[in-house]
């Protein structure tokens, strides 16, 4: 992915790059591998929960979820209520769609194809998601990119621990896009932005 939004960006510049490199990324690897992957039905239910997440005996999964939700909230909401108005009404639906997208392959597909293994239901799946974050950085560093990286990690392994219980990206797509939309979607809505400007 890394090379996919480095030709990108060269070619078309970094703002339409970036977004033809998350383009790229959310059709191929987070839609159409899980598919090819999962098969048909197993795909279809992919965002449906096997243990519900608010019961009793996922109450620690539960409590994980709301902890990593509030997180987010506080740590992006009081940027989010300082935005433009079409920062924000770009930022839901790609947030919104970049969530699902990645909890569906980093989630949802690990979950599924290893029900019994948590090594590689969450913990290797965390591993490849905080990598992940390197591609789309080669166009847009963050201040501090291997803290960036390790974030991600940890944040991979909550959401990892919440589908396992799960069985389902569900609750972890919807946490990850509150969090994007909170977030102004990082450099997706900024990049779109650009382009309607020029």
């Amino acid at each position: 992915m890394g090379v996919v939004f480095v030709t990108s960006s060269h070619w078309l510049g970094a703002d339409a790059g970036y977004l033809l490199g998350f383009g790229f990324y959310w059709l191929f690897w987070c839609l159409l591998v899980p598919r090819a992957l999962l098969g048909k039905a197993e795909f279809a239910s992919i965002l449906r929960d096997r243990a519900p997440l608010f019961n009793r005996p996922n109450w620690l999964a539960a409590l994980l979820w709301l902890a990593v939700t509030l997180i987010a909230v506080l740590m992006y909401a009081r940027e989010f209520l300082h935005a433009p108005l079409s920062m924000i009404l770009l930022a839901v639906p790609l947030a919104a769609l970049n969530g699902f997208c990645e909890e569906i392959l980093w989630r949802g597909l690990y979950v599924r194809l290893f029900p019994r293994n948590p090594w590689l239901g969450i913990l290797y799946p965390s591993l490849g998601f905080a990598l992940w974050h390197l591609a789309p950085q080669v166009i847009f560093p963050a201040e501090n990119v291997i803290g960036f990286v390790v974030s991600t990690f940890f944040l991979a392994l909550s959401y990892g621990c919440i589908a396992w219980r799960t069985g389902s990206a569900k609750w972890t797509a919807i946490s990850h896009s509150l969090s994007g939309i909170l977030a102004l979607s990082g450099y997706l809505a900024p990049s779109v932005l650009a382009l309607i400007k020029f």
